[in-house]
C-alpha cells in the first residue's frame, strides 16, 4: 500500500520549518554583523586593558592636556600605553616587585594641575625610606564613580596581582542613588568597565560606540560649547574680574537664556571678584575656570530649593541619603577583592570644608557652598558605615582637616600641598594592609543582610 501524507502534515512541518528559520537566520546574521563590527573597531578601539580604562584614545587625550596647559607646560600630564597618568607598567608582577598596590579612584587621584599624582607620591615615599620593590599602580580616571570602579577592580586591578587594592571615595559625587545588585540587567550599551550587554560581547565596539556617541560619564556631563574655553581663559588673564559682560552674555545665550546679564553679572563678580582672581597660576599647581563650575554657581545661587546654612542644617537635612546605597558598592568591592585573597582599602576623601580658606573663598555663594555642607554630612555618616561593617577605612580628613591651602577654590579638589598630605597618610595605610595581609588571607565576608 503506498505511503501517504496528510496534507495537513504536510502544511504543519512546513511551519515548523519557517518558525525555526528565522530566528536561527537572525541569529546567524546578528553574529556576523558582531563579529564585522568588532574587526572594524579594532582599528580605532585601543587594546586591553586602555580600553577597560578610560573612554577616550590616548592620542586625542595627549592633544587634549596639551591645549588646556599651553601656558603651563611644566604641568602637562604624561600618560601611559594604558591611558593613566603614570609611569608603564607590566600586566605580570616583576621578580623584583615585593608588593604591588593598585589605586582605583577619580580626578583627586589622576591629579589635574598638580605636577605628581598621588600613586607618584606614594612610591617616592617608599623610595625616601629605603623600601625597594614596592608598586602603587595608578588606574584612576576623571568623571568616573563607584560602578566604574567596581568594573575596573574586576576587569583590570585584580588581574594585575595586587597585594591590596585602594579604592578612593569622595562624598562630593561618588555617593550612589541605587545599591549594588549583581542580578540586575544590564543596559543594551554602556560605558566600559561597567557591564552591558553589547559589551559582554564586542567590547572594542562597545568602546567606540561610548566614544562616539558620548555615552561615558564625561562626555554627557560636559557641555561642548565651542570658544568657551577661550572666552574664559581670556576673562582669567584680564587684570581685573570687570569687564565681565561679555561672560554674561556667553552664560546667559547657552546656560540661562532666562536670566539677565545683570544678574550673572552680579553673581560671577561677588567678594570683590575673588572668583576671577582665584584662577590663577601658583609655582606648584593651578587654578581653573570652566563653563561647567561657573553654571552651577549660577543655578544654585538663583535657585528657591531648601538648602542647610550649616553644618548642624545640613547633618538633619542629608540624613542618611545615599550612605546605605553606597555602602553596599563598596561592601561588593570588598567581597570581590577578598575571594581573590586580596585586602581592600577604602580610602574617604573629604570636601573642602577641612580647608579654612576653601570655606571662606565660597562664604559669598551660600547655596552653592551648601552642597559641600551636605557632602560634608554624608562624608561622616559613610565614614561612621565603613567603620561599622568591618572594612578597613582611611579617612583622609584626619590630615586635611584645618589645613588651609589644601583644596584648590574654584573645583574643590586637592592642590599640591594637599595631595602630598594625603599621599604620606596613604603610603602609611598601605603598608599596614600588607602587614596584615602576610598575617593571613583577607576573609571572604557575607553578604550583607
Amino acid at each position: 500500500m503506498p505511503l501517504t501524507l496528510n496534507p495537513a502534515t504536510i502544511a504543519t512541518h512546513t511551519m515548523t520549518k519557517r518558525f525555526w528559520f528565522w530566528p536561527i537566520y537572525g541569529l546567524a546574521l546578528l553574529g556576523l554583523v558582531v563579529v564585522g563590527a568588532e574587526y572594524v573597531a579594532s582599528w580605532s578601539a585601543p587594546s586591553w586593558p586602555a580600553r577597560e580604562l578610560r573612554p577616550i584614545p590616548l592620542d586625542a587625550l595627549t592633544v587634549n592636556v596639551k591645549t588646556v596647559f599651553a601656558d603651563t607646560p611644566e604641568l602637562v600630564p604624561a600618560y601611559n600605553d594604558w591611558a593613566m597618568r603614570d609611569r608603564p607598567r607590566s600586566i605580570a608582577r616583576p621578580p623584583d616587585v615585593q608588593f604591588r598596590a593598585a589605586l582605583v579612584g577619580d580626578s583627586f587621584l589622576e591629579g589635574y594641575y598638580i605636577p605628581a599624582p598621588l600613586a607618584e607620591l606614594v612610591e617616592r615615599r617608599w623610595v625616601a625610606r629605603g623600601l625597594a620593590g614596592m608598586e602603587a599602580i595608578n588606574l584612576a580616571v576623571a568623571a568616573t564613580g563607584p560602578r566604574q570602579y567596581y568594573g575596573r577592580i574586576r576587569k583590570v586591578a585584580l588581574a594585575l596581582g595586587p597585594d591590596v587594592v585602594a579604592v578612593f571615595v569622595y562624598a562630593g559625587n561618588d555617593m550612589m542613588d541605587r545599591p549594588f545588585d549583581p542580578f540586575s540587567l544590564p543596559p543594551l550599551i554602556d560605558e566600559l568597565p561597567t557591564p552591558s550587554v553589547l559589551g559582554s560581547v564586542a567590547p572594542r565596539t562597545t568602546w567606540l560606540l561610548a566614544n562616539r556617541l558620548r555615552l561615558s560619564e564625561i562626555g554627557r556631563a560636559n557641555k561642548d560649547i565651542p570658544g568657551e574655553e577661550a572666552l574664559l581663559s581670556e576673562w582669567m588673564h584680564q587684570p581685573a574680574a570687570e569687564p565681565v559682560a561679555n561672560v554674561a552674555r556667553h552664560m546667559r545665550l547657552n546656560y540661562f537664556p532666562k536670566l539677565s546679564e545683570k544678574t550673572i553679572s552680579e553673581i560671577l563678580l561677588r567678594g570683590d571678584g575673588r572668583l576671577h582672581d582665584a584662577a590663577r597660576n601658583r609655582r606648584h599647581d593651578r587654578e581653573f575656570l570652566g563653563g561647567w563650575l561657573l553654571s552651577g554657581i549660577i543655578d544654585w545661587e538663583t535657585g528657591d530649593w531648601p538648602v542647610p546654612r550649616n553644618a548642624d542644617e545640613a547633618r538633619q537635612m542629608a540624613g542618611d541619603t545615599r550612605v546605605g546605597e553606597t555602602l553596599s558598592w563598596l561592601q561588593a568591592m570588598d567581597r570581590l577583592v577578598a575571594a581573590n585573597g586580596k585586602r581592600l582599602l577604602v580610602a574617604l576623601i573629604p570636601v573642602g570644608t577641612v580647608d579654612p580658606d576653601y570655606v571662606e573663598f565660597w562664604r559669598p555663594w551660600p547655596r552653592y557652598y551648601s552642597y559641600s555642607l551636605s557632602a560634608d554630612a554624608r562624608h561622616r555618616r559613610l565614614a561612621e558605615a565603613l567603620r561599622q561593617s568591618g572594612l578597613q577605612v582611611v579617612d583622609l580628613r584626619e590630615v586635611l582637616d584645618g589645613a588651609r591651602g589644601t583644596y584648590r577654590l574654584t573645583d574643590g579638589h586637592w592642590t599640591d600641598r594637599g595631595t602630598q598630605s594625603s599621599a604620606g597618610r596613604i603610603a602609611d595605610a598601605l603598608l599596614s594592609a600588607r602587614e596584615r595581609l602576610i598575617a593571613g588571607p583577607a576573609p571572604v565576608r557575607p553578604l550583607a543582610r
